[in-house]
């Protein structure tokens, strides 16, 4: 498979080192030189943006909310594409974010894409740099400390772990992510789709697969606020992983979104204890 410039597409020189033998960005990269050629890779990964809405925030219902500030924020959608992640997933997209993950934290975000599709959405924005300036409006994954009109603040995340939104952070984590979330033949249609897209971009194209992704999740009533509710962790840690284990397994997307959102607040994240 042909191998991108990693220094034209990251300015992270620890990122260069170890994306020089990933195979996900080969993966990415040769579907672009395959779909437009290498020049033409080259723009489309330092021109484009990619916003994945996770599934939780389609659970809490803030999606149409985060696309409206983006678009406000001058992007312009070039392509969008629902997208079930799945565990072997998760792992791939947070290789290097969850190297200290506790077990709790990796079943916690199995649960999360496990409610449910997310929606893939491609931009460009009209000053360029669009990866770094989307992953800039995006927000940090810590409340209090993000903008109020951040993504993350729009979408009413309430903590570290159901943070809504990814994006992804430059050019050569786009490349890296379109093979993460897509399979050969659904990436080559979409940088091809996104690729010919207009000025004016492809916002039926993003409201079509916007309807699709909520159309997965059946409407409950009495579905709890992200992070809301109350509750007590049993005093040993294997009781409550065990209870942890039972609650994110409840049948319906209902209970198990308010289980994943209850849980979220109460386990640590970080190996050590940390809740980070």
């Amino acid at each position: 498979m042909p191998t991108p410039d990693l220094g034209r597409l990251t300015r992270d020189a620890e990122k260069r080192r170890q994306y020089a033998v990933d195979p996900l960005v080969r993966e990415g990269w040769a579907t672009l030189v395959g779909a437009l050629g290498t020049g033409e890779a080259q723009r489309f990964a330092t021109e484009t943006a990619l916003l994945w809405l996770r599934p939780d925030v389609v659970a809490a219902g803030a999606a149409v909310d985060v696309l409206a500030r983006v678009e406000a924020a001058g992007f312009t959608p070039a392509g969008a594409s629902m997208v079930q992640l799945e565990r072997a997933g998760v792992r791939a997209l947070w290789w290097w974010q969850l190297r200290r993950a506790t077990a709790e934290r990796l079943l916690l975000l199995d649960a999360v894409v496990g409610l449910g599709p997310g929606l893939l959405v491609l931009y460009r924005h009209r000053d360029g740099d669009a990866a770094r300036r989307l992953t800039r409006l995006k927000g940090g994954n810590a409340p209090g400390r993000r903008e109020a009109d951040s993504l993350r603040e729009v979408a009413g995340s309430p903590n570290r772990l159901l943070t809504m939104v990814h994006t992804s952070d430059d050019p050569l984590d786009v490349v890296r992510e379109l093979a993460v979330f897509l399979s050969w033949r659904e990436r080559a249609a979409l940088v091809a789709s996104a690729h010919v897209a207009g000025p004016e971009g492809s916002g039926p194209a993003v409201e079509a697969a916007l309807a699709a992704v909520v159309a997965s999740y059946p409407p409950e009533p009495g579905r709890a606020a992200p992070g809301a509710g109350g509750g007590r962790v049993p005093p040993r840690r294997g009781e409550a992983f065990a209870e942890l284990l039972r609650d994110i397994a409840a049948a319906g997307m209902g209970p198990r979104w308010e289980a994943v959102s209850r849980w979220s607040r109460l386990v640590p994240l970080l190996t050590g204890g940390a809740r980070r």
